[in-house]
């Protein structure tokens, strides 16, 4: 039986991701989220493959996340290169919508001078808001986020981060 070699599948087979991606979040002064603009330029390939529109179409009806975001606009353009075929690879477009709306949080957050986990808990969708359709249409029938993100916090020593850090520093460690 014949099994092709790393480097064989490497320059044949369907690759994973190759989006640019151009987004802005909105926020009124105490930090809740009004809006959120997408414009995303996604390479399909030489030709196209069965999923490779889906993946970034995906990530852009998924990109409001947990969030309740009033407002959500989403351009996704595709085009052709010379490179191999984009394909469906391990989550097809939801990894790209979660790092692309918690970037934009943190960023939010460190720009407007908010501790992260408390802009994203002012900006959950809360349980009695459920069932809950965002503005790109998708529907959550629950949920308890806020509740999630505490315990993950708690879990992971969140509130002595800082200390660990500075004591990592002092044995000449990076921690990040």
């Amino acid at each position: 039986a014949w099994v092709g070699e790393r480097g064989e599948h490497f320059i044949g087979d369907a690759q994973g991701r190759d989006h640019v991606t151009e987004a802005e979040l909105a926020l009124d002064a105490k930090g809740r989220i009004l809006g959120l603009k997408i414009d995303v330029l996604s390479d399909m390939g030489a030709y196209l493959s069965a999923f490779a529109p889906f993946i970034p179409s995906l990530a852009g009806l998924m990109a409001p996340g947990l969030y309740d975001i009033p407002g959500t606009y989403f351009r996704f353009r595709g085009l052709y290169s010379n490179t191999l075929p984009v394909d469906a690879y391990r989550g097809a477009g939801r990894p790209e919508a979660a790092y692309l709306i918690e970037r934009l949080v943190d960023l939010a957050a460190r720009e407007m001078g908010l501790s992260p986990d408390k802009i994203r808990a002012r900006n959950f969708i809360k349980p009695k808001q459920m069932p809950y359709t965002t503005a790109m249409g998708r529907v959550y029938d629950s949920g308890e986020f806020e509740g999630h993100l505490n315990r993950a916090m708690e879990v992971a020593g969140w509130a002595s981060f800082k200390e660990r850090l500075r004591a990592s520093k002092k044995r000449g460690m990076i921690r990040g």
